[in-house]
């Protein structure tokens, strides 16, 4: 089967964009509930909301961006556990200063920081946990 590495790349950016986009929403979601529902200041919701977002990435970024169907889960998730504190506190830095300096709203802020972070820092990473030995990348996509 001809390979077709660039098309594969923009492919596999679009499902992470999918898979960031739905764990974004989710990500929204708790934190608006936390927000408007139980009253949280936004930066006290802010960590509860990534980790909820974090846990759609791993499966997302295993099974739908990346297709890896071997290696290690245990040592992926661990990795990517990694990958996911220098998210969150990238996330949680450029969300503060979004909310402080900014008069940009939380949701707007959330989303902003949170795409800057995924493709300069989250999405390159990940890339590296899921990558799939020679043989199967050569079949995956």
């Amino acid at each position: 089967m001809q390979r077709h590495p660039i098309r594969d790349a923009v492919l596999r950016f679009l499902r992470g964009s999918a898979v960031g986009i739905a764990a974004t929403v989710l990500d929204m979601a708790v934190l608006a509930i936390l927000v408007e529902g139980f009253r949280l200041t936004p930066a006290q919701a802010n960590v509860p909301a990534l980790i909820a977002g974090a846990a759609v990435q791993f499966i997302g970024c295993r099974h739908v961006v990346f297709r890896t169907t071997s290696g290690s889960v245990s040592k992926q998730l661990v990795a990517f556990v990694a990958t996911e504190a220098g998210t969150l506190t990238l996330n949680g830095i450029v969300f503060q200063v979004l909310v402080s300096l900014t008069p940009v709203p939380y949701p707007l802020a959330r989303m902003l920081g949170t795409f800057l972070v995924f493709i300069g820092f989250s999405y390159p990473l990940w890339g590296r946990i899921f990558r799939a030995p020679a043989a199967e990348s050569t079949a995956a996509d």
